[in-house]
């Protein structure tokens, strides 16, 4: 079809047409006019970023807040951020009461849109039919996105700082345990410790002088008992001799006394000399006594240098054993404190880190309020966002029109009815003689006849509107 038999048919159902697309319309607007006034609010906050710096606290929650905002809409839609504001505003009571708050959650999820703005700020916009509650949420959302994210954070700080305290109290029981088996170690092998090893070589140097110093006055005694032993023989022998001449002396002064008088020259003479024997007597068996008491307290005192001599080697010997077992715990100590080191090490890096952990999460406290910034609050919107009324019933004339219009070209699409002679010349092969004209609806017959040779007539009966 031509443009111009298409206006023409269009005009020819115009009042059709008209209907169909007055009732479109009509349809449309309805539906445009009826649809609720959906209000949007929108609020954009700040991520600020932590202080102090890592180089000068160890963070224990390793994801940077700037970070969540790569997933800060999937955080913003979660279920406890929205199911805590629908509880909290009363939200979708209808929905919740019919369908339960999963259906609340997922219509508030439908509502909302969350978009990121640069790095450190996102924009959050919730639609809905009051403007008042849609200010008030978009407001809100923010601050309990704020406390989660914090409540999580300060969860994950805590639980990194009772993680520390568990294992400084386990490398503690650790460390104790080495400390007493140390202490234990060095108790039982006191003495043989590497530590003792030069007391010990002083020790043994110590004993082995008085060794040798014993044994020059073992010498000297030895020497000493020998020469009293060889005085003492002379001096048995002096004594006996004198003691021998006494008696004798004494027997011939008896038988001078009673040939002679006690005046007797003779008798006085071996008076004097006895006294001299006697004196001599005494003497010799004075000096007898004194070496008898030298030899005695000599012998002695070799007993008591060879005793010390005795004690000497042992403690000699104990000491060289010490020496000797010094290597051989000086391995096993060695791998001791090994391991005491190690523990230690880390007793002390733990306990360092949960200074620094305890250190982070009162930081994170602390910091809490100055995370999220809202730098752009949400007003209570004046007028709805959708729907757009004077677009919609512009699309709704639209639509009608060419409901209309595609409804007229159907109908003369399906209408096989001859309007001029050029029709009949497309759609009939027979050739055209004449062409009544309108009649203003009259039906008359009309006779085509065949040209010139023709063996046979037609007539067929058309009726011309």
């Amino acid at each position: 079809m031509t443009a111009d038999q298409m206006l023409s048919a269009l005009w020819r159902r115009k009042a059709l047409v008209g209907a169909i697309a007055a009732a479109i319309f009509v349809l449309g607007a309805a539906i445009v006019m009826t649809r609720p006034s959906i209000y949007e609010a929108s609020v954009v906050v700040r991520v600020e970023p932590q202080r102090p710096g890592e180089e000068m606290v160890q963070r224990t929650v390793s994801e940077l807040i700037e970070q969540r905002l790569v997933t800060v809409r999937q955080e913003l839609l979660a279920r406890p951020v929205l199911q805590k504001a629908i509880e909290e505003m009363n939200l979708y009571p209808e929905l919740v009461s019919e369908k339960g708050v999963e259906a609340a959650v997922e219509q508030m999820r439908k509502d909302l849109t969350v978009r990121v703005e640069g790095e450190t700020a996102f924009e959050l916009t919730y639609a809905g039919r009051d403007p008042q509650v849609v200010a008030q949420v978009a407001n809100r959302l923010p601050a309990i996105f704020s406390e989660e994210t914090l409540k999580i954070r300060q969860t994950q700080a805590a639980r990194a700082t009772d993680l520390f305290t568990e294992e400084m109290v386990a490398m503690g029981k650790a460390v104790s345990n080495w400390e007493g088996k140390i202490s234990k170690f060095k108790v039982d092998h006191l003495g043989e410790l590497p530590e003792q090893m030069e007391m010990n070589m002083r020790g043994l140097e110590r004993i082995s002088a008085q060794l040798q110093t014993k044994s020059e006055e073992l010498r000297t005694a030895e020497a000493r008992r020998s020469d009293l032993a060889r005085a003492r023989n002379a001096a048995d022998s002096e004594a006996g001799r004198l003691e021998a001449a006494e008696s004798g002396l004494s027997r011939t002064l008896t038988q001078a006394k009673t040939q002679w008088t006690p005046d007797h020259p003779e008798v006085k003479r071996m008076e004097r000399e006895l006294g001299d024997i006697s004196t001599q007597r005494k003497d010799a068996e004075g000096r007898m006594f004194a070496e008898r008491n030298e030899r005695t307290r000599v012998s002695t005192l070799i007993t008591n240098i060879q005793k010390d001599i005795v004690d000497l080697q042992k403690q000699a010997e104990a000491y060289q054993a010490r020496l000797n077992n010094t290597p051989r715990w000086a391995q096993e100590l060695a791998v001791m404190n090994r391991d005491y080191e190690i523990a230690r090490t880390k007793y002390q890096s733990v306990v360092s880190r949960k200074v620094e952990a305890e250190i982070a999460q009162e930081l994170e406290a602390k910091s809490a309020k100055s995370l999220f910034n809202v730098i752009s609050p949400a007003g209570v919107p004046s007028s709805p966002a959708r729907p757009d009324r004077m677009s919609g019933l512009l699309i709704a004339a639209l639509v009608a029109l060419a409901l209309g219009v595609l409804t007229g070209t159907v109908l003369e699409m399906r209408d096989d009815s001859l309007r001029d002679g050029t029709e009949v010349r497309e759609r009939i092969t027979l050739p055209v003689l004449a062409v009544v004209p309108n009649m203003q609806g009259k039906t008359e017959k009309r006779i085509l006849m065949p040209m010139a040779g023709s063996k046979n007539s037609v007539s067929s009966p058309t009726s011309l509107n």
